[in-house]
C-alpha cells in the first residue's frame, strides 16, 4: 500500500531514480541504498528518495533517525493523503519502538489514528508501546479497541491476554490466549502467553507443556527465547 501510494506521488522524482529499486536495495544493501536515496534527493527525488533513506536507516539500526526522518516527513505541507500520513506515522512509531522510545512512539500512532480512527493495526502497535511502559490498562484499553475493529486478530489477543495477566485479571488472560488458540492453534506467542498464566497460576507443570511445544516447533523464534527464560525463572524457584 505505502509502496504504491509514493509511486504515484513520484512524478517529480529524478530520471535516475526508481524508488522501487531504492526499497529492494534498502533490504539487501542498506548502506548503498541509504547513498542513493540521499543522492536522489539533493537532485530532486523528493518524498520518494526521503522514505527510501530512512528506510535504509532502519536496515542499519539506525532506529531514532529513521523514527525521526519518518515522522517528520509525515508532517510535511506537501502530502495530501491522510492515509498515506498515517502510513508514515505508524512507521516512525515502529521505528521509535525499536529505538527505546516508548513515548515517542505513543506520540507517532497518536497522530496515526487522528488520521484513521479505528485502524487496528495502529491501536496494536501504540498498545505495544505502552506495554514497554507498563501502562497495562492503557494497552488492554487500545487492544480491546482493535478487537473490535479485527474481533479475529489473533495478535491482538495474544497482546490483550498479556495485559490483562500483568493486571492479575487471570480469568480474562486465560479466555483470550484460548480464544487465540482456537483461531492458531499452533501460534508460539499463545502458547508461551498460555504457559506463563499457568506459572502465575502455580500449574508449573503445565507451563512446562507449552513452553517445551514452543522449543520443539520454533527453537529459534523471539518466543522459543521468551520460554527458555520462563523456564529458567521456573527452575530457580
Amino acid at each position: 500500500m505505502i509502496t504504491l501510494l509514493f509511486l504515484a506521488a513520484a512524478v517529480s522524482s529524478s530520471a535516475n531514480f526508481s524508488y522501487d529499486s531504492c526499497l529492494k536495495m534498502a533490504d539487501r544493501h542498506p548502506d548503498q541504498a541509504y547513498e542513493d536515496a540521499m543522492s536522489a534527493k539533493d537532485e530532486g527525488g523528493g518524498i520518494p528518495a526521503e522514505h527510501c533513506a530512512a528506510v535504509a536507516l532502519v536496515n542499519l539500526k539506525e532506529y531514532g533517525e529513521a523514527g525521526r526522518r519518518l515522522d517528520e516527513l509525515a508532517r510535511r505541507p506537501g502530502i495530501q493523503s491522510n492515509e498515506l500520513r498515517a502510513m508514515l506515522l505508524g512507521q516512525a512509531g515502529n521505528a521509535w519502538i525499536l529505538a527505546g522510545q516508548p513515548e515517542l512512539a505513543i506520540a507517532s500512532f497518536t497522530a496515526a489514528l487522528d488520521l484513521l480512527p479505528g485502524e487496528a493495526q495502529f491501536l496494536v502497535d501504540r498498545a505495544r508501546a505502552s506495554a514497554t511502559l507498563k501502562k497495562w490498562a492503557q494497552a488492554e484499553s487500545d487492544l480491546s479497541a482493535a478487537l473490535t475493529a479485527e474481533p479475529g486478530s489473533v495478535e491482538a489477543l495474544v497482546l490483550r491476554a498479556s495485559a490483562r495477566r500483568a493486571q492479575n485479571n487471570l480469568k480474562g488472560a486465560i479466555g483470550d490466549v484460548t480464544q487465540a488458540l482456537l483461531l492458531e492453534p499452533n501460534n508460539v506467542e499463545a502458547l508461551v502467553e498460555r504457559g506463563l498464566i499457568s506459572v502465575q497460576r502455580g500449574n508449573k507443570g503445565e507451563a512446562r507443556k507449552d513452553f517445551a511445544a514452543v522449543l520443539a516447533a520454533a527453537p529459534n523464534s523471539d518466543a522459543a527465547a521468551s520460554a527458555r527464560k520462563a523456564i529458567e525463572k521456573i527452575d530457580i524457584k
